[in-house]
């Protein structure tokens, strides 16, 4: 049973008997009432006729004269409903009383019902002459009374089945935000989390629904996250699959044909070096995915570090390569301090400078350029190149792990797919923007913007 509908037959049936019990306990007290004022009223009125026929007979001693009183009195009363009975000690009586009725004893009350009504009788013995007289009076319309007022308790009683039935609506409209909330949340169980409770209005089950729209927002994004994640997760474990299989298998096909193979020595060294190099390809993805790990887990550890001795100290560092590629490698250097972990930030840039001289590598006068320099509100690091360049497919994929947009010629040169996505985590890590901007056979800017926190230590 659902709660509106407890919550209905609860008050239903509270509000019929507390509503029957007061019309039917106000009608009982009333009837009561009425029966006890009539019956102190009949007894006054028989105790004014017995002390006015006492007088009136005082000073008789004749008993056709008391007969004469005693029927004056009973012609005159029985005109107005009231009905009386003198009795003789001797037995002979006069009376008025209807017929059927059978007096009480002597200085009793009673009660008595016959086919023309309901009557109170009270007798009493005179001292005059010791004359028993008895009262008699109708009380049925009191009956009536209490009829008339039943009367009136069927409509009452069928209005309050009325009023149940519109309290049934009513309820219904009341749970009706709380019965779409449940349809919202079972929704919800099916996995649909787009799903929104009503929240208009100011009661307690709009503000219910607001929460709950807050709540299932949440559980929303979160779900959408892990979705994300789960997706980016699968796909890195499919491409770091694919990166390791062709490692493994050279390794795999060179030792084998070392194993098997009668050759001269000299080929026997570059198949070895094949391997190693193969194996050290291998060591390069582990210690990538570890250093992202790392900087996932740990943070950084920031120190006042000097930018241009950092770019001093990557242009040293890469310009061997750089001549073994026929590229050209420069620094435009400013010297700007900032607050970074020296390490990590000289990871990025080695990275970010080794992707543009790759780049360059089948140009003549390839170039890559290193820059620093203080802008409004933080500091601008770039590494610009006059390289292939990049679609717009390709740059909103660069720094996802394992991409490469040439897997083949990174792949013969020792290229993992790990370094932009590692150069992400790391300006993440330092709060700082990582972007790029590329056309097709014109080169590639990539651009690390540190905020203000990193001009000086916090």
């Amino acid at each position: 049973m659902k709660f509106r509908e407890k919550t209905y037959l609860v008050t239903l049936v509270l509000f019929l008997v507390i509503l029957n019990a007061g019309i039917f306990s106000l009608a009982f007290y009333t009837y009561e009432n009425n029966v006890s004022a009539a019956k102190d009223i009949a007894a006054a009125e028989e105790k004014v006729i017995a002390e006015a026929f006492s007088n009136d007979i005082a000073y008789l001693s004749r008993e056709e004269s008391i007969k004469r009183v005693m029927e004056s009195y009973g012609t005159f009363y029985q005109k107005k409903g009231i009905y009386l009975s003198f009795t003789f000690p001797e037995g002979e009586a006069v009376s008025t009383l209807p017929a059927g009725l059978t007096p009480p004893k002597a200085e009793h009350t009673k009660e008595q019902r016959t086919e023309d009504g309901r009557y109170y009788l009270i007798s009493q013995v005179l001292e005059k002459g010791d004359i028993a007289l008895v009262y008699a009076k109708d009380i049925g319309y009191l009956d009536q009374d209490f009829s008339r007022l039943a009367a009136v308790f069927v409509p009452v009683s069928l209005a309050s089945l009325f009023l149940a039935l519109c309290l049934f609506f009513v309820l219904r409209k009341l749970a009706s935000p709380l019965e779409r909330l449940r349809a919202v949340a079972e929704e919800m169980t099916k996995g649909n989390f787009a799903v929104r409770a009503p929240d208009t209005g100011k009661d307690e089950f709009s503000l219910l629904g607001k929460d709950f729209n807050r709540m299932a927002q949440h559980v929303e994004d979160h779900t959408r996250r892990l979705e994300e994640s789960a997706a980016i997760k699968q796909r890195m474990l499919d491409d770091l699959a694919h990166e390791m299989r062709t490692p493994l298998t050279s390794i795999r096909g060179y030792a084998e044909f070392l194993q098997i193979a009668n050759i001269p020595e000299e080929e026997k060294l570059e198949a070895a070096d094949y391997i190693i190099s193969q194996a050290e390809r291998l060591e390069k993805i582990a210690e990538r995915l570890l250093d992202e790990a790392f900087i996932r887990e740990n943070g950084i550890s920031g120190e006042e570090t000097s930018l241009g001795d950092l770019l001093r100290g990557v242009e040293k560092m890469l310009l061997p390569k750089a001549e073994a590629l026929g590229v050209k490698l420069s620094a435009e250097i400013r010297e700007v301090t900032a607050f970074c972990d020296p390490l990590l930030m000289e990871m990025l840039l080695s990275n970010l400078a080794e992707n543009a001289m790759k780049a360059c590598r089948q140009k003549q006068d390839g170039r890559v350029t290193l820059a620093c320099r203080e802008e409004e509100g933080g500091i601008l690091l770039s590494v610009t190149d006059n390289g292939a360049g990049m679609t717009k497919e390709q740059l909103a994929r660069i720094t996802q792990p394992f991409y490469r947009t040439d897997r083949s010629r990174s792949r013969s040169e020792g290229g993992t797919g790990l370094g932009l996505s590692l150069c992400a985590k790391i300006a993440d890590a330092h709060g700082a923007e990582l972007t790029f901007r590329s056309a097709v056979g014109e080169g590639t800017v990539a651009e690390v913007r540190l905020g203000p926190k990193n001009l000086t230590n916090p």
